[in-house]
């Protein structure tokens, strides 16, 4: 057959296959030898289908062109179209290149686009093995599909959750291995001579992928006092894994999000005693605006018994129009969280942002993002694509 033949589907999908079982090959190889490898995981699975047309997929692939030159590089593809990258050693500027072609890529695409850190993974193996094992599962077909058929899109889902649907979910959670749905997210503090250092990650349980997987036919946001619920669940569960043995041993400084309700329970107090001292000052609880005016009475008590741990407290879900009604210190807080939007982006370039060094600007993942929260004063950032690894400073308490 000729070169220049069209390529069978069914041909192309076992080559995808092929490539699944490759990567998982190599990254078991690495966790039982220990052998050190970088890699970078594109999730172009997690893309609106109006972005992953055969175009998009084209240009994406070419935006790893960089890396390729790396160190014993090879490239995976998977069934899902989903796209791993792994080599030996550093190669932090063609890194950098393949992650702002790919940024630059979906740049005017708007809130169609996902925050940068549930698309782009920066890995290193072994330690990382198992976010990468995890997508290449996810990325398989079942037995029962035609290997010759694309994957049959999945509708969006439109019953709402109700009582029993939560009941049977949250069944289903305590039964679950929530590890492999937990993701991180780099927050990041601009450097005066330049560039960026981490300070912490944001754990969290992906809601979304935790749906997708234990109850795709429901809506979970769609009630949002049965959604608040199911979110307290989550809490407990997390806490939960993060109080296990060892979990915390080599932890650096950390994030989550926790309602008001959950550092008053159990789960809380458990790991708060699990918590090594050389963390203690060196988490950080998010909270969400909403759920905090829900119960002002709940909001200041837990907020005391925190800070009496150590804890910091960041206050999310406050938009550019709220800025001067939740000033920090007034309200007892240490960090404020921003989303950037069309909103944050017609504030007047001259306008002074009470608390400026303590707000963490999410979604920065672009150049307009950057230049605007520099512009006013900002030194913490949440959304950049990948921040260089290395001793983390200290959060001040």
């Amino acid at each position: 057959m000729s070169s220049l033949a069209p390529r069978d589907v069914s041909e192309e999908a076992q080559e995808q296959r092929d490539d699944a079982e490759r990567l998982r090959t190599l990254a078991r190889g690495c966790v039982a030898a220990g052998i050190a490898r970088q890699a970078l995981l594109l999730r172009l699975s997690g893309l609106p289908d109006n972005l992953k047309r055969p175009h998009h997929l084209r240009l994406a692939r070419s935006a790893l062109d960089p890396l390729s030159f790396a160190d014993r590089a090879r490239l995976f593809r998977l069934p899902n179209e989903d796209l791993a990258v792994v080599w030996r050693g550093e190669a932090a500027e063609a890194l950098r290149t393949s992650l702002d072609t790919v940024l630059h890529l979906f740049a005017d695409t708007g809130e169609q686009m996902p925050e940068p850190d549930a698309l782009l993974f920066t890995l290193r193996l072994p330690e990382d093995a198992g976010t990468l094992l995890q997508a290449i599962e996810e990325s398989l077909p079942s037995e029962d599909d035609d290997p010759g058929k694309a994957a049959p899109v999945r509708a969006a889902p439109t019953e709402p959750l109700d009582p029993p649907a939560l009941a049977a979910l949250e069944t289903a959670l305590a039964q679950a291995d929530v590890a492999r749905f937990m993701r991180r997210r780099q927050i990041a503090e601009r450097l005066p001579e330049g560039g960026f250092r981490l300070l912490w990650e944001k754990r969290a349980l992906s809601v979304a992928e935790i749906a997708a997987t234990l109850t795709p036919d429901r809506a979970i946001r769609a009630d949002p006092w049965l959604f608040r619920r199911l979110t307290r669940t989550l809490d407990r569960r997390m806490l939960a894994l993060l109080a296990a043995p060892r979990e915390l041993r080599d932890a650096g400084p950390f994030g989550l999000n926790l309602n008001v309700a959950s550092i008053l329970s159990p789960e809380f107090l458990r790991f708060d005693e699990a918590l090594p001292a050389a963390l203690r000052g060196q988490v950080v609880i998010d909270l969400l605006l909403a759920d905090v005016m829900a119960d002002p009475a709940a909001f200041l008590f837990a907020r005391d018994f925190a800070r009496g741990r150590g804890y910091l407290l960041l206050l999310r879900g406050v938009t550019a129009g709220l800025l001067d009604a939740f000033p920090l210190r007034r309200i007892g807080l240490d960090l404020l969280q921003l989303r950037w939007s069309s909103e944050l982006a017609r504030l007047e370039a001259d306008r002074k942002l009470p608390d400026a060094d303590h707000i963490v600007l999410s979604r920065a993942d672009g150049g307009a993002a950057l230049a605007w929260g520099r512009a006013h004063g900002i030194m913490l950032y949440q959304g950049l694509a990948a921040v260089p690894t290395g001793p983390r400073a200290a959060l001040a308490a």
